[in-house]
């Protein structure tokens, strides 16, 4: 969840880096590809700039069932120690972001349903009780630009933003927060965006403080993004870390969809790795 913040109270609300891309292989398209265990590779997306390093998507695929293991986004050591500071916010009551986005391209390789990733960095999050300096990571199902018209210029904007997916392609324990602060899905729809879905379960509405969780995005009656969204500062101090997510009983465009997603640092190639695993197919 980015680009502006939503007022929802319970629930919406250093070292150099070498460069591995000189000496990895590489596919004949250029695609940098790494060997990560027999038979298990990792293909990368074209790299982009954040902070003073960089960000790249990427997919692990097991080669002998030519299926995906991971879908993710690596994050070098560089990136995350030069973030964009915070900045100052006017304080009129209106609403305000203080958000950076970046679009990520898949590699080829890339499973069905995803089209690309929207990286958001938060430095000051937004609201309550996502407050805390965070990255969202978006794995859409939809193009850039079929997301770039989710505006309130649309005539249908109302309508498709009330337009939520059956209950078969909701996953357990996701509900639209709007009913718990009196909001219509349009009035914190986010333009752009999408209708975001939080997992009741997720610690952060049972007193804990939030560290990571996996938002859902709905637009005229589709799933359009699964979104882990989680602190710096967790991403930091976790080694390795898969957190189940419940699995929906269908999945509109069929494909691969996580039963899990998972925090892992690489020391050698000196970068962060946040991604969809656990894949089930549904349609």
């Amino acid at each position: 969840m980015t680009r502006r913040a939503v007022p929802l109270t319970l629930a919406m609300a250093l070292a150099a880096c070498t460069d591995p891309s000189t000496t990895a292989p590489r596919a004949a398209n250029g695609v940098e590809l790494t060997s990560v265990a027999p038979g298990v590779h990792r293909q990368y997306g074209t790299p982009v700039k954040v902070g003073a390093g960089r960000a790249r998507a990427y997919v692990t695929i097991d080669q002998k069932s030519n299926t995906p293991l991971e879908l993710g986004v690596a994050l070098d050591s560089l990136a995350m120690a030069n973030l964009p500071a915070p900045m100052p916010m006017p304080n009129d009551g209106a609403m305000h972001e203080d958000s950076h986005m970046y679009d990520l391209a898949l590699p080829p390789q890339a499973p069905a349903p995803y089209k690309f990733v929207e990286l958001d960095w938060n430095p000051q999050g937004h609201g309550d009780p996502y407050a805390l300096p965070h990255f969202d990571f978006h794995f859409y199902t939809i193009t850039q630009a079929e997301r770039n018209a989710i505006d309130p210029s649309d005539p249908q904007y109302v309508a498709k933003a009330r337009n939520f997916p059956a209950p078969a392609y909701i996953r357990p324990n996701y509900i639209f927060p709007g009913p718990l602060v009196g909001k219509m899905p349009e009035e914190i729809a986010i333009p752009h965006m999408g209708v975001h879905w939080i997992d009741v379960l997720s610690p952060e509405f049972h007193g804990a403080q939030f560290t990571t969780t996996m938002i859902n995005g709905t637009w005229d009656g589709k799933v359009i993004f699964q979104e882990p969204m989680i602190t710096r500062d967790f991403i930091l101090a976790t080694s390795d870390l898969t957190t189940p997510v419940a699995l929906p009983q269908r999945g509109s465009p069929a494909g691969y969809y996580p039963g899990a997603y998972r925090i892992t640092y690489d020391a050698q190639a000196r970068e962060y790795r946040i991604a969809l695993t656990s894949f089930a197919w549904l349609q």
